[in-house]
């Protein structure tokens, strides 16, 4: 069976559940859903490495969703000698690379160095890839204006935000049965979806199997309104089956 894993469920400031990153597993093999900085930690809270990691898709560059590429790659390359693939939505290649992990992996020992020197990378179009038998579909979200910024539909049944704002009619259009959506605990926020933005933008129905992800430490202050409002938060090590 199939099932996804919230490796971590933290807000880009929160240090006590790890960066917002999650974890395909299918066929014995694990696709990463971003790779943030805190990712070495959350793979050993699963008693893994960065050496049980095959695959790794790439929402958008920001530290906390790909800053653990360096270590993957690094890692990957001189310690474990194998390359993971990497899957790139339309867009995030240049931003990944050349404006954010050339810096610290363009030059090695060996000299000068590309992304495809650490990782298989595919770059994807707007269509569904497949990992190990499960369909994913990238969409473009709302995240930073301008940005590419991607969640996935995952197996016509579990749906990955993403960092974003309210994103109703693309939750419409697929009609998950389980919804993991970015939310901020702060009133308002230009990038991030709030809980009464979230309360406004979806119904009864949606909410009740929404469960809300990378929000900031401060969430047991919210637990009562969320577990009334929503399926809950979604927790550091839960498991959804896809």
């Amino acid at each position: 069976m199939a099932v996804l894993t919230m490796l971590g469920v933290g807000h880009s400031e929160a240090i006590d559940h790890w960066n917002n990153n999650a974890m395909v597993e299918a066929g014995g093999r694990r696709l990463l859903i971003d790779a943030g900085y805190t990712i070495k930690f959350a793979l050993r809270d699963r008693g893994l490495t960065l050496a049980d990691v095959d695959a790794i898709f790439i929402t958008h560059a920001h530290a906390d969703h790909c800053f653990g590429l360096e270590r993957l790659g690094y890692e990957c390359r001189f310690r474990y000698g194998f390359k993971p693939v990497l899957y790139l939505p339309p867009g995030v290649y240049e931003e990944l690379w050349e404006h954010t992990l050339k810096g610290v992996m363009g030059q090695v020992g060996e000299g000068p160095a590309e992304l495809t020197d650490f990782f298989d990378v595919v770059l994807l179009d707007d269509q569904p890839f497949e990992f190990e038998g499960v369909r994913l579909q990238p969409f473009q979200n709302r995240h930073t204006p301008a940005k590419p910024s991607y969640g996935l539909m995952i197996n016509n049944h579990l749906l990955f935000s993403g960092d974003t704002r309210p994103i109703p009619e693309l939750v419409a259009t697929y009609a998950p049965q389980t919804i993991l959506h970015d939310a901020t605990l702060s009133d308002w926020n230009p990038v991030h979806a709030s809980v009464r933005e979230l309360r406004e933008n979806y119904s009864d129905a949606l909410r009740e199997r929404m469960y809300l992800m990378s929000y900031e430490d401060n969430f047991e202050q919210h637990r009562a309104e969320v577990e009334r409002e929503f399926a809950g938060f979604a927790r550091q090590g839960q498991e959804f089956a896809l």
